[in-house]
């Protein structure tokens, strides 16, 4: 005849031990990693310390649609609108994807038309993500961030109107293992961003030769 015996329980009082200090331990890390990284709040600072604020991108901040007026049917501009023809190349390498924008005041409207050639191209071989943000900002003021479209595919048609003023455009990026190019056609009350500066750092000029 054997004698079997059993492990002891542990205690009421060390459980309860454990389970705080597994609950300590857990708010620890969301507080000092996953709050920073990916919802850009840093209560410690320890985020900012360590750079892990910045995978988190720059913060978006809600804008609310400008209300419709009694004229929002029309609209007229002291200049005339202006057409550009621009070709990007995105090699399926390391330089992949860019991002390319135009500046717009309040109320500006751009109409917009591209597609994507390459060899046997797909169309969840591209992704894009149309957007517009606040730039320049004064010092030490957060950027303000609208999303307006994000997708994969090879063509788009639309027009923006835009709600404030900034730069407005895409951010493209060649997911494949093959050569793509984008043809973006505009027309409209914009500015083209300088090749160099922020919103066109890659520096592409337009194809039809407008400044």
């Amino acid at each position: 005849m054997t004698d079997e015996r059993k492990a002891p329980h542990p205690s009421k009082a060390r459980l309860l031990a454990l389970s705080a200090a597994a609950l300590i331990v857990g708010s620890a890390i969301f507080v000092l990693f996953v709050l920073p990284a990916e919802f850009h709040r840093d209560p410690t600072g320890f985020g900012r310390l360590t750079g892990l604020d910045r995978l988190a991108g720059p913060e978006v901040v809600s804008v609310a649609a400008a209300p419709a007026g009694p004229n929002a049917t029309t609209r007229t501009y002291a200049t005339a609108f202006r057409t550009d023809v621009v070709d990007i190349a995105l090699p399926p390498d390391e330089k992949n994807e860019l991002e390319y924008k135009v500046k717009m005041k309040p109320g500006d409207t751009l109409v917009y038309s591209w597609s994507v050639t390459g060899d046997e191209a797909h169309p969840e071989w591209f992704y894009y993500d149309f957007h517009g943000e606040t730039w320049p900002n004064p010092a030490g003021a957060k950027s303000t961030v609208m999303e307006y479209s994000q997708a994969t595919g090879l063509q788009g048609n639309g027009a923006l109107v835009a709600p404030f003023a900034g730069v407005h455009g895409w951010y493209v990026q060649n997911q494949s293992d093959k050569p793509l190019v984008v043809h973006l056609k505009l027309s409209g009350f914009y500015e083209l961003v300088p090749p160099g500066e922020y919103g066109n750092e890659a520096g592409i000029l337009p194809v039809n030769g407008a400044k």
